[in-house]
């Protein structure tokens, strides 16, 4: 029996004095330390106080229903259960029985009190106000201060301060020595806005039993408020210290550390209060074996809330789920739940939460206001669509714009915009929000939306573009084409160059995009210096280029640089020799025939007709290289026909 007096006595915040007095007095005196001032009218059975006195409640509570069932007319029992239910927190039982003992005789005053207790509990607070208001009324002198202590309770729920200050000084008229009267007198206080007032009134009550533990609880949370979470800590340490393995200790300590780790400035020491708030609600379920239910709805929110903010997120997503399971829709839980699953990367489901919190959203009207930003909402409501398999840009895009709205510089979302456009080949808005990107400050690691952009450019200037894709995202498509760039006075092929360049300054090895902006200068600017300086440096990064060499011969062969025959004939044969390694003699006709014409050309433009028969031979020859890879090339045919007679 000791073992539930106490769990009754620390319920009550008495200290070690009281819980002497308690087990001396039986089960008689539990019942009259819980109710001061009850009087007592029977004892129950013997073997009931035996299984109390051997701490086995479960056996008790058989015993109870067993002497129930025997005689359902004797109110004591349904009472005593009831507080057996009460102390253990399961309130939907403990209601029914107080409310059976009132059924049995209805002016059992104390059935009614711990009635209403349990509606608190419940959060039934217009019930509890209903059944504290008749035993304020109706109840003997003796038993009214218990009434204007509970009116105060419920005017505690309801916002009405100072109404509750009247009604726990008007309790401590009529019983004047209750400590913990003079906590809930702390508490109205607390609640005023005057926490310093609080602590003197925890103080006096901590005075009248040294022994209490509940006024520490009350005395770290207004130690909170002023700030000074060194007290609070203290407070907690005292209460922890003296008895380790009582569960409700864990659990109102943990929320106490929830409170304190929102309200602390720091980084460090926040993340200090949360783990502490894990470790205390952990231990609590540890030691009370508890499942999720009404009762205990707010250790699994807010161990939940408190793995967020570790960046917990699958231990979050636990006990997100035990919440919903009891079920309990607490303030903008879908959406932290649908956080949670997006850091763990189940993005359907993310996206199905954060939906089901803008429907709990609109449900609310006016009456309870969403405490989330728009940004981070729609932030992961896009998220949710961007990164699921398959990619659903189409509905992330909106969701994105809804973000920025509220906050338009989030680089990860600007950026994320300009892939889904781009993605979806829609290139002017891609362009237009990787410029915005590009604004809010490039650095090595984002350099890839440089390359990016200019492939977009590329895009919109009609060009094919590349294969190469986005670093992080896996499907870009980038060989769309433009629908045209009539209306634009941008020159496409300029912004390419432009883009690109600003990714070779943080990454200049990249052989593939040097590829492209030579390229682009050579052959879409007509610009032969940057052309061939940037060709040029893919064959010092890449000797072996054949492409390249193909290109710088063509510059010097096609007319887009100052023709130079000597020149073209060296990087072609360049380029010929690289591909017969590779790929054969006859991989590419029109390099054969570019061959030819250039020494044609060159023996044609030489005055001196012994030096020119040499280069028509050497026309010749790669005319007929031509001819053997393909008979039927009517220009390697009328090539070979021009010099055949000339050497």
């Amino acid at each position: 029996m000791k073992v539930l007096f106490d769990i009754a006595a620390k319920d009550l915040g008495l200290g070690k004095r009281y819980r002497t007095r308690l087990f001396a007095f039986g089960l008689a005196g539990l019942l009259l330390a819980l109710l001061p001032g009850v009087t007592f009218p029977a004892e129950v059975k013997p073997e009931i106080v035996e299984a109390l006195n051997a701490g086995d409640t479960t056996r008790a509570v058989q015993l109870l229903e067993h002497e129930i069932e025997i005689d359902k007319s004797y109110y004591m029992n349904y009472y005593t259960l009831g507080q057996i239910y009460f102390k253990r927190m399961e309130y939907t039982k403990a209601k029914e029985q107080f409310q059976l003992a009132l059924d049995k005789k209805s002016k059992h005053y104390e059935s009614l009190y711990q009635l209403g207790l349990c509606y608190l509990k419940l959060n039934q607070v217009d019930s509890a106000q209903v059944a504290m208001e008749k035993g304020r009324r109706k109840a003997k002198k003796g038993l009214r201060h218990l009434f204007e202590n509970g009116c105060g309770l419920v005017m505690l729920k309801q916002g009405n301060y100072q109404e509750a200050d009247r009604a726990f000084r008007q309790a401590l008229v009529d019983h004047p020595d209750n400590p913990e009267y003079l906590i809930n007198l702390g508490d109205a206080n607390f609640y005023q806005g005057v926490p310093s007032l609080a602590t003197t009134y925890y103080a006096k009550a901590l005075e009248m039993d040294t022994g209490s533990t509940e006024v520490y609880y009350h005395w770290a949370e207004a130690c909170i408020e002023m700030r000074d979470y060194n007290c609070a800590i203290e407070k907690l340490h005292v209460v922890l210290s003296r008895d380790s393995t009582y569960a409700n200790a864990w659990m109102r300590a943990g929320g106490i550390y929830f409170k304190a780790a929102l309200s602390t400035p720091t980084y460090n020491e926040r993340v200090a209060r949360f783990k502490e708030t894990i470790g205390s609600y952990k231990r609590y379920l540890e030691l009370s074996q508890a499942q999720p239910d009404s009762s205990n709805v707010r250790v699994y929110f807010e161990l939940a809330m408190s793995y967020i903010k570790l960046f917990g997120f699958e231990d979050a997503v636990k006990y997100f789920g035990d919440v919903l399971s009891i079920p309990i829709e607490a303030k903008d839980i879908y959406f932290h739940y649908g956080k949670a699953l997006w850091g763990i990367k189940e993005y359907v489901k993310s996206g199905e939460m954060l939906q089901k919190h803008l429907e709990w959203v609109e449900r609310q009207g006016d009456e309870n206001h969403s405490s989330v930003g728009e940004a981070e909402l729609y932030q992961l409501l896009g998220d949710s669509y961007f990164y699921r398999k398959p990619k659903d840009y189409a509905t992330a895009v909106p969701h994105y714009l809804k973000s920025l709205e509220a906050n338009p510089n989030q680089k990860r979302i600007v950026w994320n915009v300009a892939v889904g456009y781009h993605t979806m080949k829609s290139y002017r808005q891609a362009i237009e929000f990787y410029d915005k990107r590009i604004e809010l400050g490039i650095d090595s690691s984002s350099a890839s939306i440089l390359k990016n952009a200019g492939y977009c450019a590329l895009n919109l200037a009609g060009n094919a573009g590349s294969e190469d894709e986005y670093d992080d995202i896996d499907d870009i498509d980038e060989g769309g084409k433009a629908a045209g760039n009539s209306n634009s006075d941008k020159n496409y092929y300029e912004e390419t160059a432009k883009y690109l360049t600003g990714y070779l300054e943080y990454y200049p090895a990249d052989t593939g995009v040097l590829v492209m902006v030579a390229n682009t200068y050579l052959y879409q600017l007509s610009d032969c210096e940057n052309g061939v300086k940037y060709y040029q440096e893919v064959l010092a990064l890449d000797p072996g280029n054949c492409d390249a060499k193909k290109a710088l011969g063509y510059a010097y062969f096609g007319g887009i640089c100052t023709k130079n025959y000597g020149k073209a004939v060296r990087y072609l044969k360049e380029a010929y020799n690289c591909l017969v390694s590779s790929k054969g003699a006859c991989s590419d006709v029109n390099l054969l025939l570019w061959i030819g014409q250039c020494y044609h050309l060159r023996a044609a433009a030489k005055g001196d007709e012994e030096s020119a028969t040499d280069d028509f031979e050497k026309a010749n020859t790669w005319y007929n290289k031509c001819l053997k890879c393909d008979p039927s090339n009517a220009e390697c045919k009328k090539g070979e026909a021009e010099t055949r007679y000339e050497f």
